[in-house]
């Protein structure tokens, strides 16, 4: 069950759920309240109240990143694995890629607007395809942890860079491309690191740091820039 209410003339979406607490999230510059059954609308209205320098702060986070991201239809050059590589457009027949040492050559139809960034996508995954998976057995190997890992999967998410199941199963964003080396690296050693402890405990920040000792910069990077690494 879904209400609406306003926050400063923005509407924000209330859903009623069989929870325990009320909450309050923001995503994609939306505002949503999530509260038990039968929470009265007063009640709703008052908190919301109460999270109004939080909302502020939050959504002028988010537009800030928003106006950050790149629309790479527009762009010269994309980034990949830390190098800035030239985006070379060419009409074609049919859409193709090809990286040589000039750059990305992208073979785009003339009668498309829209063929450019599929072609981003798909050069994307397939490097994630073959570094992610080299890179993760590569540290499996290393802290002997090889046969707990089951599968690799690439997912392009809006929240997660990575994720590790119980049963062994690492996934991920292949958008960490677009980040510098040390960075993709710092994420296949978080993610494997889960095969010895789902957790985060200090036991597996040790191991993450074992395996890759500079884990606290590519870490903050992450944090901070993640927001860039979005094919628009």
């Amino acid at each position: 069950m879904t209400e609406a209410l306003f926050w400063q003339q923005r509407p924000v979406k209330l859903t009623y759920s069989q929870r325990k607490t009320i909450a309050l999230h923001v995503k994609d510059n939306q505002i949503e309240i999530r509260a038990p059954w039968r929470t009265p609308h007063l009640f709703v209205q008052d908190f919301l109240a109460t999270k109004t320098l939080w909302l502020e702060k939050t959504l002028a986070q988010q537009e800030l990143q928003l106006r950050q991201q790149v629309d790479y239809r527009q762009a010269s050059q994309i980034p990949f694995m830390g190098f800035n590589v030239q985006l070379i457009r060419t009409d074609a027949v049919s859409a193709s890629w090809q990286l040589d040492e000039a750059g990305l050559r992208c073979n785009v139809p003339s009668t498309s607007d829209n063929a450019l960034l599929p072609l981003l996508n798909d050069f994307y995954q397939q490097q994630a395809k073959f570094w992610l998976v080299k890179k993760t057995h590569q540290i499996a190997d290393q802290l002997g942890l090889r046969a707990r890992l089951a599968d690799i999967g690439l997912r392009k998410t809006k929240t997660k860079w990575g994720h590790c199941t119980n049963q062994g199963r690492i996934q991920y964003n292949w958008q960490i491309m677009m980040a510098p080396e040390s960075v993709i690296d710092y994420l296949v050693a978080h993610e494997v690191c889960h095969l010895e402890h789902l957790n985060h405990s200090s036991a597996f920040w040790q191991l993450v740091h074992r395996a890759h000792p500079n884990y606290v910069q590519d870490r903050r990077w992450l944090r901070d820039n993640g927001h860039r690494l979005r094919v628009v």
